[in-house]
């Protein structure tokens, strides 16, 4: 008798069911997020950047090349960054690097054909993006983003920069 009067109780309820159900899809959800979460740890606490360097030998009209490495914080300042070819990033980064002080800024001039030996850039926590600019002689925007922080190889071709992402 008392064990029909169980089960009936089950077949009654499907709300006990459903919850079940929604507590399945809720873990699940969570996993996910914490998942997402544990990925953006890296950049959220910094750390260090691996960077590969290779140029071509008649690079920029065999002419030395300066690069500027930017690791931003703000969005928005990304945004005002990609607008920029690099020969007006050039001539305004002093006044941009005042401006945002929290904007990271490491430079390099490079000679055509140089070997370079891979090094690392520090960069704290909450990096949004890197950006790049390479000041070729040429027309051109001569600039990459890369996004959040990651390893990549600087390409310095003849005639303009590339990004070499590492999957």
């Amino acid at each position: 008798g008392s064990m029909g009067k169980i089960s009936g109780c089950w077949r009654e309820t499907p709300a006990a069911v459903a919850l079940s159900r929604c507590a399945g899809v809720l873990a699940v959800l969570l996993f996910l997020v914490s998942c997402s979460a544990g990925r953006k740890v890296r950049s959220a606490f910094g750390g260090q950047l691996p960077i590969d360097v290779t140029i071509a030998a008649s690079a920029n009209d065999n002419s030395p090349i300066a690069v500027d490495l930017l690791v931003v914080y703000d969005d928005k300042l990304v945004d005002k960054l990609v607008e920029m070819p690099a020969a007006e990033w050039f001539t305004k980064r002093q006044q941009f690097i005042a401006d945002h002080p929290k904007v990271v800024l490491q430079s390099w001039e490079w000679v055509p054909g140089q070997e370079i030996e891979p090094f690392k850039v520090r960069y704290g926590s909450g990096a949004r993006n890197v950006v790049l600019f390479a000041h070729y002689r040429t027309e051109g925007p001569h600039r990459r983003v890369i996004g959040s922080p990651k390893p990549f190889r600087i390409v310095l071709g003849e005639r303009d920069i590339t990004v070499e992402v590492a999957q």
